[in-house]
């Protein structure tokens, strides 16, 4: 989400399809001048963490977390902080 205010990505909402046929929409972000970029340490967090909670496949899995993150360190929002605390929590 760093990228919203700077303008690299934009917010837009998804429609999915759980397992037992719901659907929900989603937030995500997509990027509107594609350049291939490595994910900050806290989205590249968030998304291995959600590949393990859903059980996802292990090669996939260890792809995701073979990723090298960019070097991002500035703020991110308390929602995406109490995501990776809360799977922290879990592993633990």
């Amino acid at each position: 989400q760093e990228g919203v205010k700077s303008g690299t990505y934009v917010p837009i909402e998804v429609n999915v399809y759980t397992q037992e046929g719901k659907e929900i929409t989603c937030r995500s972000y997509q990027m509107k001048n594609y350049e291939s970029a490595p994910p900050s340490p806290q989205y590249k967090k968030v998304i291995c963490l959600g590949a393990k909670e859903n059980g996802l496949p292990l090669e996939y899995q260890k792809k995701l977390n073979a990723i090298e993150p960019n070097d991002y360190k500035g703020e991110v929002s308390e929602e995406i902080e109490n995501i990776i605390k809360k799977g922290e929590t879990k592993a633990h």
